[in-house]
């Protein structure tokens, strides 16, 4: 458990009343192999982004606080913490930012985050904006012109962008985030989100003959709309024990006989029907949308649909 830990670290930094700031770009195509440079602000500004780093953090620590799991679907008022050491690429970034004596940022390639250090020693806190709209542009058209002296320059390279807005936000060995699907896309830590696809896959097939089973295992852990598509079914099962009872093959292979327009491929293993996974691209996701039931009939036009976000409706 580090929801508690975590919690406490980040008070403890924020009543020590962080000041100081220390600016990062890190450049390259991903975090993995990315180039770690500082660059420093206007003083006026400086202590804008101090503001807003510490206004982050207080907000966070307003929030519920939980362990980080890939099968949570979090809402604003909660936070997700996982230990640093478990976001190989994150860690490696920040350690450095911690040591220090980084060289000056002067351009160059790509940029996939920015950092804002603040305060110092162990209550040191980074925000991290990583890549995305309004951090730096490469510009194919357009020109943005400066006013020198009455002459207008054109500025050539990457110009940056600043935003309030933080992805992620470490302190001490914790990391601190708000969107589940972060660790697994942009920062590419999916360990996780791969065991948690791999165990909810075996409890749900326990009952289920699957001709191909291996290889649908190993699509599964590999692929991540499949991993979310096993986290969903994994908080199906936890919300309702009893879903469970309806993954057998036998109710299986009797709906996709019955709806065949599904086009669910069967096979035989030793003399009985079985499901058949299909890793063509366009059929790959099959067996997870039927253990995740994302099928709807629809009363009002008699019509069968594929929908994977729906609502229970209880009488």
């Amino acid at each position: 458990m580090t929801k508690e830990p975590a919690r406490q670290a980040l008070a403890t930094a924020l009543a020590a009343e962080p000041t100081g700031l220390d600016n990062f770009v890190i450049r390259g195509d991903a975090l993995a192999d990315s180039e770690l440079t500082r660059f420093d602000l206007v003083d006026g500004m400086a202590s804008d982004v101090v503001g807003d780093v510490r206004r982050f953090a207080e907000a966070l620590t307003g929030r519920q606080f939980l362990d980080y799991d890939p099968s949570y679907q979090t809402n604003s008022s909660q936070v997700l913490v996982e230990k640093l050491g478990d976001i190989p690429e994150l860690s490696t970034v920040d350690a450095a930012i911690r040591r220090g004596d980084v060289p000056n940022d002067a351009g160059g390639r790509t940029v996939v985050a920015m950092a804002h250090a603040v305060g110092t020693g162990a209550n040191r806190i980074v925000a991290y904006r990583l890549k995305g709209p309004g951090i730096a542009t490469r510009r194919a058209r357009g020109i943005t012109l400066v006013p020198r002296d009455g002459v207008y320059r054109p500025i050539e390279g990457d110009v940056l962008f600043y935003e309030p807005r933080f992805d992620v936000l470490t302190r001490g060995e914790f990391a601190y985030f708000t969107t589940v699907t972060l660790i697994q896309t942009k920062l590419q830590a999916p360990d996780k989100a791969r065991q948690l696809a791999r165990d909810t896959l075996a409890a749900v097939t326990a009952k289920i003959r699957i001709d191909g089973f291996a290889e649908l295992e190993q699509a599964v852990m590999d692929d991540p709309s499949m991993r979310a598509k096993m986290a969903s079914v994994a908080r199906l099962l936890q919300s309702d024990p009893d879903y469970a009872k309806n993954l057998t093959t036998k109710k299986l292979v009797a709906f996709v006989e019955s709806y065949p327009d599904y086009d669910i491929p069967i096979a035989t293993i030793d003399g009985k029907k079985a499901l058949r996974f299909d890793a063509s691209p366009q059929h790959r996701h099959q067996i997870p949308r039927l253990l995740a039931d994302d099928y709807l009939h629809s009363y009002l036009t008699d019509r069968n649909y594929e929908a994977g976000s729906k609502q229970r409706v209880r009488t």
